[in-house]
């Protein structure tokens, strides 16, 4: 009598052929479930930029609602609350009556209105983009101011009949991008912005 064991004995040559089927399926499903986590992770870092870098931006409201003057005089703590919105004469935000000078551009012309933090230090600017005609009149406007001396090398950005900023021109603004500085904090940044906007 012969004794069976339970498992089949050694065979020699050529081990049979396994199929590759379940292998390569897991391969594959690694490679997607791989591309998908990058993908998911480019998308989170992008999301997570901590550095704020700009506010919504938009254009005034009203072509007529904002107004860039010169400055022709200016005294500093003269309105005391008070609003002379006679002729040429406006009250600033900060207490300073402005005497101004015509008005070079007014609002129409203003296609972008921004606040953003500055790329050189953490404070932050607001930008005004112009159309073609804003950006010829401006750059007649600075060119003529830049070599002036305070006040009379300000524009006066006035919105109603009031002066919301008066900033100096440091050179001639030619290219239809407009800059302005101050120390300002985001919160700064943005009133002055949705000022502007009206």
């Amino acid at each position: 009598m012969s004794q069976q064991t339970p498992y089949p004995g050694p065979q020699y040559g050529v081990p049979p052929e396994r199929s590759r089927g379940p292998v390569v399926l897991v391969v594959v499903l690694g490679l997607v479930l791989v591309a998908v986590l990058a993908t998911a992770t480019v998308l989170i870092l992008r999301g997570r930029d901590d550095k704020p870098t700009a506010a919504a931006g938009s254009k005034p409201a009203a072509a007529g609602s904002v107004q860039f003057r010169p400055v022709l005089a200016a005294e500093p703590n003269a309105c005391n609350g008070s609003s002379p919105a006679a002729g040429e004469l406006r009250c600033g935000t900060d207490g300073t009556r402005y005497k101004l000078g015509a008005v070079e551009l007014d609002g129409s012309h203003v296609s972008e209105v921004k606040a953003a933090q500055s790329s050189n230090d953490p404070t932050w600017v607001v930008n005004l983009g112009l159309d073609e005609t804003g950006t010829k009149s401006f750059s007649e406007l600075t060119t003529e101011l830049t070599a002036k001396q305070p006040p009379l090398n300000q524009v006066a950005i006035v919105v109603g009949d009031r002066v919301v900023s008066a900033p100096s021109v440091n050179a001639p603004i030619i290219a239809g991008q407009v800059q302005i500085y101050g120390n300002f904090t985001q919160e700064d940044a943005e009133k002055l912005a949705a000022d502007i906007t009206g």
